[in-house]
């Protein structure tokens, strides 16, 4: 009997556990996600194709939604369930699209391996992207840097002061912050 430990890697086994990083961290893990999924467009479609334009205008709807998350949750006050359902629509909706897309580019395409990758980047980009977005609703996983900076016009003299807050996992989660 094979061992579990003795296994291929999966692709999920790549990125880190929700609780091990801060939202900062997340953003930037679901920024990379999208735009190798927004990459990958170029392997079914030549370089300024309308395929490849619209391919690339899906990502960019994701994008932006990942972008306006400080907003919704700051200055609009939407709430966590408000913007999950409307990333799940975007992602959806987005997805989808460029399956479709895809679908018509081979003759056999649920054979194909840049096919199949391309889905498995699907899962990714949603995992990612809802751990983004759940911990920017979550206090204790954001973090906050700050400088002030002096400058005395007289002399010229200049002073900076740095500041940084640092995520704090609450006690009960530090255990899920370590690769199983």
């Amino acid at each position: 009997m094979p061992r579990f430990k003795d296994r291929k890697l999966q692709w999920w086994e790549m990125f880190h556990r929700f609780e091990a990083q801060s939202s900062s961290l997340h953003f930037r893990n679901a920024f990379g996600s999208i735009s190798r999924l927004s990459d990958d467009g170029s392997y079914f479609w030549p370089e300024g194709s309308p395929q490849l334009i619209r391919w690339k205008e899906y990502c960019t709807v994701l994008l932006e939604f990942l972008y306006s998350l400080e907003r919704r949750r700051n200055l609009e006050k939407q709430g966590l369930e408000t913007a999950l359902r409307e990333f799940i629509q975007e992602f959806e909706h987005s997805t989808a699209g460029m399956y479709e897309m895809m679908y018509g580019t081979r003759e056999d395409p649920d054979n194909y391996e840049d096919i199949k990758g391309t889905l498995n980047w699907f899962d990714i980009v949603f995992r990612l992207s809802v751990y983004t977005l759940v911990s920017s609703w979550i206090d204790d996983k954001r973090e906050e840097a700050s400088v002030e900076i002096t400058v005395n016009l007289m002399t010229g003299e200049r002073t900076d002061k740095w500041t940084r807050t640092d995520m704090k996992v609450p006690r009960k989660y530090r255990s899920r912050t370590k690769k199983p």
